[in-house]
């Protein structure tokens, strides 16, 4: 007789597994109990002489009217002479080969990784939070740009389009690298192809009126106020100071430096590798405005661990990206300043430097721009601090003069 629900729950183990067939229209369907009491549904069937079983599901995950459905399309095909499981198996590999939107975006986080960009954790927080939920599943071949226009539109609804833009780029840059990926001759032969003939974020416009390149610079009378307003928190005041005495770093390298960087003796600020721009150690000459904002970080946070600008909690680490500006952003509102940003601290000191004449060569190489003529690039291995301690000490003295 057919099976019910009732039957299959009937069965009880044994000592040795067994099967039990169905004895109604549909040829071989049958349910395999084993020593634990798993029972699952099968499909039996013969091929070239031989007696085969496919698995169809174990119950009660799968039900008896979807294991039913199954053992009939596995039917249809054994009757054409073809091996189901074989059949099962050549389809798994096609979607494989498909290329969800996941794999190309776990290959191009793993490619940024390679190439060493200090953003590849911000990029993936924001893939993570706004984009694979919502067609991570997908195959990448299948994106267009209504997907895209639709994870935007949600952004934008929450009120974070600046976020909508920068998702939009990271989502640009992803679907490039998988195009790429496919017409490399490299992946001949990989496991995984994502067969994208276009980028499907192109035909989706970025909103230019939300982000423009940034000109915002200080005037003096700014920097005097922001180097001594007591609205703005201390530890948050001490990361300006500290942009500021040494020539304008970069924000992320200031508020993630560590204590063992500093030789306040030698009045040397050594920044590895691991944390600049372009990958090469960056030296830093500190004059007595710079020492002494470190002085008064090592007694404000060096009990705390290793980092001048600890995050709370286990194990130490620096403090988030985020926290500056969004700290500067409060303090703006508080004391109604113009807006400004940690990073335009950056132009301010490029800008105000000019003014008092020292050379753009020396504020490159104070701020470690990348200088891609051949010969900085390739050749050039000297470390220009004297160049460098001569532009700060000029600077830091009319910036003394100017903070009272």
């Amino acid at each position: 007789m057919a099976f019910t629900d009732r039957t299959i729950k009937a069965l009880t183990p044994r000592t040795q597994p067994y099967r039990v067939f169905e004895r109604a229209s549909d040829k071989g369907f049958c349910v395999q109990v084993t020593r634990t009491g798993t029972k699952t549904f099968e499909q039996q069937y013969t091929l070239h002489g031989q007696r085969r079983f496919m698995r169809l599901g174990t119950y009660p995950d799968t039900s008896l009217a979807e294991a039913r459905q199954r053992a009939r399309k596995a039917r249809g095909l054994i009757d054409k002479g073809l091996d189901p499981q074989e059949a099962a198996a050549r389809t798994r590999r096609e979607e494989r080969i498909k290329g969800s939107v996941n794999q190309l975006l776990d290959g191009y986080l793993a490619q940024m990784a390679s190439d060493g960009k200090r953003s590849v954790k911000e990029v993936a927080r924001s893939l993570q939070n706004d984009a694979r939920p919502l067609i991570g599943h997908l195959p990448a071949r299948d994106i267009t740009p209504a997907h895209i226009r639709d994870i935007l539109f949600r952004l934008i609804q929450r009120g974070a389009s600046v976020q909508a833009n920068r998702l939009r780029s990271y989502l640009r840059t992803a679907f490039q690298w998988g195009v790429y990926h496919d017409n490399n001759p490299r992946s001949v032969g990989a496991e995984v192809l994502f067969q994208l003939d276009r980028n499907p974020v192109d035909a989706v416009p970025r909103d230019s009126a939300i982000e423009s390149v940034g000109d915002r610079v200080l005037s003096w009378d700014e920097i005097d106020q922001i180097w001594n307003d007591e609205r703005l928190p201390l530890i948050h005041r001490l990361a300006v100071r500290l942009m500021l005495a040494t020539g304008g770093q970069r924000p992320g390298e200031v508020t993630e430096a560590r204590f063992d960087e500093f030789d306040i003796r030698a009045r040397v600020w050594t920044l590895p590798p691991e944390r600049t721009k372009n990958k090469r150690y960056h030296l830093v000459p500190m004059t007595d405005l710079a020492a002494g904002t470190v002085d008064r970080l090592t007694e404000f946070n060096g009990s705390l661990g290793p980092f001048l600008f600890p995050a709370r909690g286990q194990p130490p680490r620096s403090q988030n990206k985020s926290t500056l500006p969004h700290a500067v952003e409060m303090y703006c509102r508080q004391s109604e300043m113009l807006e400004w940003t940690p990073k335009d601290l950056r132009r301010t000191v490029k800008t105000r430097m000019g003014e008092i004449e020292i050379s753009k060569a020396a504020r490159d190489r104070m701020q470690n721009h990348a200088l891609t003529d051949v010969s900085s690039k390739h050749y050039d291995r000297y470390d220009y601090l004297p160049e460098k301690r001569e532009a700060l000490v000029t600077w830091c003295n009319h910036l003394s003069r100017i903070i009272k």
